[in-house]
């Protein structure tokens, strides 16, 4: 009995230590860990307007105080600024040259335009059929991804045009415990090409990082960290030894209850 005592003492601590040497410290748990309280941190500038790309998709409207007279120039007939049937309905997309198919106004070059740029240019066209109206563009696919060691992830909307990184990681519901938070990938297309830049959470650099916002396609991607590297997933004896040390220590409980 003394021996098995021994036995299970011995494979319990070599569990416990083996799970406490892949565990992370708690400044790579934390977000911002050596932020300073108290202190102001200045503001990084603003993101430049996303500017159309091929393969957006993008809401117009046309409303003025007459619905009948802007009727022509919706697609669903119309106007005014709905739900997400509407949305669906008034989606207009971006074709491989950049142009999109308007109802009357024919094709319309818009790549490479912001939505203030394409508002303006409708615009001008819209008043030569009608005066005293409003056009409205909007961004349809304003979206990001998230991947890797989240608590969620997936496709998430973003619901205003100035979107930080930290809104991001809260709309996941957050890194997960098994993710690196030092090393966090963000992917974002540029017209030259992809970019891909590694963002620490744990610092306050990030503050005034060129990328404390995203932008609209952004893909945000968290590495697994140490535990998740070594844990039962890719050390499959180390279940094995837990469920041995479970089940000598449900033994040794019963003996106990019969002695």
């Amino acid at each position: 009995m003394l021996i098995m005592r021994s036995n299970i003492r011995f494979l319990s601590l070599l569990v416990f230590l083996f799970v406490t040497a892949c565990g992370s410290p708690l400044k790579q748990l934390t977000y911002m860990h050596d932020a300073k309280t108290d202190v102001l941190y200045p503001r990084p500038d603003l993101p430049e307007p996303y500017k159309i790309r091929p393969n957006d998709q993008l809401y117009i409207t046309v409303v003025s105080d007459d619905q009948v007279k802007t009727d022509f120039l919706n697609l669903s007939g119309t106007s005014g600024i709905g739900g997400g049937y509407g949305m669906d309905l008034m989606t207009y997309l971006v074709d491989e040259n950049g142009n999109i198919s308007y109802p009357q106004l024919g094709e319309v070059q818009v790549a490479g335009l912001t939505l203030l740029e394409v508002r303006d240019k409708l615009q001008k066209m819209v008043d030569n059929y009608v005066v005293n109206t409003s056009v409205v563009v909007k961004l349809a696919n304003r979206t990001f991804t998230i991947l890797g060691d989240f608590n969620g992830s997936g496709l998430i909307t973003m619901p205003k045009n100035q979107y930080t990184i930290f809104e991001a990681l809260g709309a996941a519901g957050g890194v997960s415990d098994f993710g690196n938070r030092q090393k966090v990938k963000l992917i974002r297309e540029t017209p030259e090409g992809t970019r891909i830049v590694n963002i620490d959470l744990t610092s306050d650099d990030l503050l005034s990082s060129d990328y404390y916002y995203i932008l609209p396609n952004d893909v945000i991607y968290v590495e697994p960290n140490n535990y998740r590297v070594y844990s039962v997933r890719t050390l499959p004896w180390l279940s094995q030894a837990t469920f041995a040390a479970s089940l000598l220590s449900t033994a040794f409980l019963i003996l106990n209850l019969f002695k």
